[in-house]
């Protein structure tokens, strides 16, 4: 976003907002944080706060930022799937694999297999 279109984007709050005046340092701090975001989606974003609120918007309630692109969703479900399989395998075999020593200390399960040893 261009200097230009922050500094539209600020006349359109003050004049919204009668009662919201900028300050010079408030103005550069827009500045900075609205060089990297898109002028439509952040003045979409501040139609839709001026329609639902009757306050001035702060910076990260308008700001709409650039994700970069990753694997996780795809990671996720491959985590998913594979959960499922060996959720399965396990339902069929019905046996109950041995809890891990960190989890073992909070689980109820530790206790009903410790009673269940002292009986043998």
């Amino acid at each position: 976003m261009t200097k230009e279109e922050v500094v539209r984007l600020l006349v359109l709050i003050e004049s919204v907002y009668p009662n919201c005046i900028l300050k010079n340092e408030t103005v550069q701090q827009w500045f900075e944080f609205c060089s990297e975001m898109d002028y439509k989606k952040v003045l979409s974003k501040l139609k839709n706060h001026i329609r639902k609120c009757p306050f001035p918007p702060a910076i990260g309630e308008i700001a709409v930022f650039h994700f970069e692109e990753n694997q996780f969703p795809a990671t996720l479900k491959e985590w998913i799937t594979n959960g499922q399989e060996i959720m399965v395998c396990d339902r069929i075999s019905n046996k109950r694999r041995p809890l891990h020593a960190w989890l073992a200390e909070y689980s109820p399960r530790k206790s009903v297999e410790l009673a269940f040893e002292e009986e043998l």
